[in-house]
């Protein structure tokens, strides 16, 4: 009995492309937040938890800073906790990041056998370059940060955008999410979504996979599950 599917050695230009949320999909990044929004919050006398970050989680900057500007009741100008926050993350990904497990397997093992991939993330492009800094050169084939499009998610842009960038039809894109903003984003674009919840309860979908963790899968499995993200090419022997 076969317990893992053939892979094919080539993939052809006319296969998918696996479109990777950033932070709580490939990287630990989610305690880093917290303690950076904690540490924030404290400096201007007001308390911070783990729903206030349930509450702005995956979503735009935007939302954290008026969620912020609530909390603290407007003590500081318009900008001034995104802006601090994002000084704070700067030296905590540079000094504290940690990938989530299998992140890099797998997609080693998209590079070797050829599957486009693209990494798209709601977080700033100086965020995301820090984080690049992390992963071997060359990992990605795209990658889209906020900074990249008019709207961020949930709004499908993003993703479009990743997909438009590769030559790849949505439809023929699997993206991998931790949040409900990103897997909203994903199934509004037109791809299929495999959702790893962080924190959150996500609803069914047709469009929607949900498993516990990306350690429990390997690409083998996304393969038999999203059979177009492969195309064999058709050999002319026949012998």
């Amino acid at each position: 009995m076969k317990l893992f599917r053939r892979i094919p050695k080539e993939i052809s230009n006319k296969s998918g492309a696996i479109l990777f949320d950033m932070d709580g999909t490939l990287i630990d990044s989610e305690p880093l937040w917290l303690k950076s929004e904690i540490e924030i919050m404290a400096e201007v006398g007001c308390h911070w938890d783990e729903q206030d970050q349930i509450n702005c989680l995956g979503g735009p900057a935007e939302r954290t800073e008026r969620y912020m500007q609530e909390r603290s009741k407007n003590v500081k100008p318009y900008g001034y906790f995104i802006n601090r926050l994002h000084e704070v993350m700067k030296t905590k990904i540079a000094n504290e990041l940690e990938f989530i497990p299998n992140a890099l397997e797998l997609l080693k093992e998209c590079k070797d056998l050829g599957i486009k991939t693209a990494l798209v993330t709601a977080s700033s492009r100086d965020l995301m370059t820090i984080v690049l800094k992390r992963f071997p050169l060359g990992t990605f084939d795209v990658v889209v940060s906020r900074d990249d499009v008019k709207k961020s998610k949930p709004n499908p842009e993003p993703y479009l955008l990743a997909a438009k960038q590769l030559s790849v039809e949505i439809s023929k894109c699997l993206v991998l999410e931790d949040s409900l903003t990103g897997v909203e984003s994903g199934l509004r674009s037109g791809a299929k979504v495999i959702g790893i919840p962080h924190l959150v309860q996500m609803q069914e979908n047709p469009s929607l996979r949900i498993i516990s963790s990306l350690g429990d899968i390997r690409l083998n499995d996304i393969l038999t599950w999203y059979p177009f993200l492969t195309s064999k090419i058709e050999s002319n022997d026949r012998s």
